[in-house]
C-alpha cells in the first residue's frame, strides 16, 4: 500500500481528479439530456435520424480525440506544440469539406429528410476538430481545470444549440444546425483561452495524429458496432433487448472517463507513468467491479428503471453487459498508455481482434447471447494485450537498473 501510495503522488494525479471528474460528468450527463429531449420532442422518424448524425459525429470524434492525443503528448515532453496544432488544423479542414462533399450520399444513406442535416453534422465533426489543439495543450500542461471548465462549456454549447434549434422546429435538421452552431463557438472559446500558435518548426506531427486516430477508430468501433451487429443478425425483438442492455455497459465504460484523460500527461514521462498506469488501472477496475456487483444485486429494478416493464426479460444479462462496460473502461485507461508512448502493435492487434469479433457474430449469432458472450471474450483479450505490453515495456526499462542495483561491481 505504502508503494501504491508513493506512486500516486509521484504521478501527480490526486488532486484535480474530482474536477475533471465533474467536468467530464456534467458533459456525459448533458448529453443525456440532449437525447432524452430529442426523443420526447421529434417523432420517430425525426429521432431516428437525429440519433444517426449523433452516431456518425461519435464516430467523427475519433479525428479530435487523436489531434487532441497528439498534441497533449508533444506538450507534456515538451516538444514544440505548433506541427500538431497544424496538423489538426489541416485534419479538421480536409475531414469537414470530405464529410459536407458526400452529405448527398450520408443523406441517401441513413434517410435523411435534407441533405442539411448532414451539413450541418460536418460541420460539428469540424468543430471537434478545430478545439481539439487547445483542449490538448491545456491536457498536456495538466491545467485539469481549466479543461474541465472548457470540456463542460463545450457540452453546454453543443446541448443548448440542439435544444434551441429543436424548440424553434421540431425536426433533426434544426437540432442539428444547433449543435453544430454549439460546436463552433466552443472551439472559439477554446482558442481564446489556449492561444494555440500554429506557427513554428515542422516534424511529421500529421503521421503521429493519423497513427492516433487509427488506434482510437478501432476503440471507437470495438465499443460501439455490438449494437449494429446485433441489429444486423438479430430478430427484432432480440436485437431492441440488446440495444437496452448496452446502456448499461455505457454507463459503466463513461463514468470513469475522466481517468485516461487525467492520467495521459503522466504517461508520456517515464518517471511518473507506473504510477499514472497503476492508479488508472485500479481506479477502473475497482469503479467497474463495484458497478457489476450492484448489477448483478439490483438487475431486475435496474431495468425497470432504465427500460420499463417490455424489457423485463432482460433482468438476467445486466450483470453481462456491467462487465462488458468494466472491460471497456480498462481498455480505455491501457490504449491510452499504449497511445502515449507511440505504440503501433496495439493499433494492429485492436483491429484484428475487431475484425474476429464482426466475423464470429455475422457467421454464428443467432441469440442474445451469441453478441455479448464474443464482446466478453474480445474486450477481455484487449484488456489482457494492453496489461502484458505495459508489464513488458515496464520490465525492459526498469530490469536493468534494478540489475546493476544488485550487482555493483558489474560494468
Amino acid at each position: 500500500m505504502a508503494r501504491l501510495a508513493r506512486q500516486v503522488r509521484n504521478a501527480g494525479l490526486g488532486g484535480p481528479a474530482g474536477v475533471l471528474a465533474v467536468g467530464t460528468s456534467l458533459a456525459n450527463g448533458l448529453g443525456y439530456v440532449l437525447t432524452v429531449v430529442g426523443a420526447r420532442r421529434l417523432g420517430p422518424a425525426e429521432f431516428g435520424a437525429f440519433s444517426a448524425l449523433l452516431a456518425l459525429i461519435v464516430v467523427g470524434n475519433v479525428a479530435a480525440l487523436a489531434i487532441q492525443a497528439t498534441t497533449a503528448r508533444a506538450v507534456a515532453t515538451g516538444r514544440p506544440a505548433a506541427p500538431p496544432v497544424r496538423a489538426g488544423l489541416a485534419v479538421a479542414m480536409v475531414l469537414t469539406a470530405a464529410l459536407a462533399a458526400v452529405s448527398p450520399l450520408l443523406r441517401e444513406g441513413l434517410h435523411l429528410p435534407s441533405v442539411v442535416a448532414a451539413i450541418a453534422a460536418a460541420v460539428a465533426i469540424g468543430g471537434l476538430a478545430v478545439a481539439a489543439p487547445s483542449l490538448g495543450i491545456v491536457q498536456g500542461r495538466e491545467r485539469f481545470r481549466l479543461l474541465a471548465a472548457l470540456l463542460a462549456i463545450q457540452a453546454a454549447l453543443r446541448v443548448g444549440g440542439g435544444l434551441v434549434g429543436i424548440a424553434i422546429r421540431p425536426t433533426a435538421t434544426a437540432g442539428l444546425i444547433g449543435i453544430a452552431a454549439g460546436f463552433v463557438l466552443a472551439a472559439v472559446v477554446a482558442w481564446t483561452v489556449a492561444r494555440p500558435a500554429a506557427a513554428g518548426a515542422r516534424s511529421p506531427a500529421l503521421r503521429a495524429t493519423l497513427s492516433s486516430g487509427a488506434l482510437l477508430l478501432g476503440f471507437v468501433v470495438l465499443t460501439n458496432v455490438d449494437v449494429m451487429l446485433a441489429r444486423h443478425v438479430l430478430p427484432a425483438d432480440a436485437s431492441g433487448l440488446y440495444a437496452a442492455g448496452s446502456i448499461f455497459a455505457k454507463v459503466v465504460f463513461w463514468l470513469p472517463q475522466f481517468v485516461p484523460m487525467l492520467a495521459f500527461p503522466a504517461m508520456t514521462d517515464p518517471a511518473r507513468r507506473r504510477g499514472a498506469v497503476t492508479l488508472g488501472v485500479l481506479a477502473v477496475a475497482a469503479s467497474g467491479g463495484v458497478l457489476t456487483l450492484l448489477a448483478w444485486l439490483f438487475s431486475d429494478t435496474a431495468v425497470l428503471l432504465v427500460a420499463g416493464d417490455d424489457y423485463a426479460e432482460l433482468g438476467p444479462w445486466v450483470p453481462g453487459f456491467a462487465a462488458l462496460g468494466a472491460l471497456y473502461a480498462l481498455a480505455h485507461v491501457l490504449v491510452y498508455a499504449h497511445l502515449a508512448r507511440g505504440d503501433r502493435w496495439t493499433t494492429a492487434v485492436l483491429w484484428t481482434l475487431l475484425v474476429g469479433y464482426v466475423v464470429v457474430v455475422e457467421t454464428t449469432a443467432a441469440s442474445l447471447a451469441d453478441v455479448l458472450v464474443p464482446g466478453l471474450v474480445t474486450a477481455g483479450a484487449v484488456v489482457c494485450w494492453g496489461l502484458l505490453r505495459e508489464q513488458a515495456a515496464f520490465t525492459r526499462f526498469v530490469t536493468p537498473a534494478r540489475h546493476r542495483h544488485h550487482h555493483p561491481d558489474q560494468r
